[in-house]
């Protein structure tokens, strides 16, 4: 009887031990986010609004002008985004994904923390413990732009700083 107890005891934790490995490993597969929520959206990605919506409504262009808009001179497709003092990591990732500029917030996310900050700001919007994105400041991105190419550009490559937004416009042309 006692050979027997020894037997199923080994057995019930020979089990325990699969089943916590297995699940560990399974933990740290689901918790990081798939390759391919990373992927640039592109225009045509299915987001609630797009920026064209932003600057007919916001900036009163017409359609038109909206839609061409980006594809003058120097622009190469890409827009402004501007962090004013009062944006919360919240509201730009939120933003970022009504609009089509990224595919999954989460992923989003990911990529700001495990992306190298190489400059550091003072009135900037903490992106974990030791990431900044500056306010105040503006940036070229689009659509067609990874996640991991918006997260560098925010954390390391402000096109301009602005002491003062008297409109408060998020997004210009």
């Amino acid at each position: 009887m006692v050979k027997y107890f020894s037997k199923y005891r080994l057995y019930v934790i020979a089990g325990i031990i699969f089943l916590g490995v297995v699940s560990i490993f399974g933990y740290s597969k689901l918790s990081n986010p798939i390759d391919e929520s990373f992927d640039a959206p592109g225009r045509n990605w299915n987001s609630p609004k797009k920026v064209e919506d932003y600057f007919i409504q916001n900036l009163r262009m017409t359609p038109q002008e909206a839609q061409e808009i980006r594809s003058k001179p120097g622009v190469d497709g890409t827009v402004d985004l501007r962090i004013s003092n009062n944006t919360t990591l919240d509201a730009l990732v939120s933003n970022l994904a009504y609009y089509g500029f990224i595919r999954d917030e989460k992923s989003f996310r990911y990529a700001l923390e495990h992306t190298k900050d190489v400059t550091s700001g003072e009135n900037a919007i903490s992106v974990g413990k030791t990431r900044t994105i500056d306010k105040n400041a503006e940036y070229r991105i689009s659509e067609d732009m990874d996640a991991w190419q918006i997260a560098d550009i925010l954390l390391n490559r402000p096109s301009g700083h602005f002491a003062f937004d008297e409109y408060n416009y998020f997004f210009m042309p």
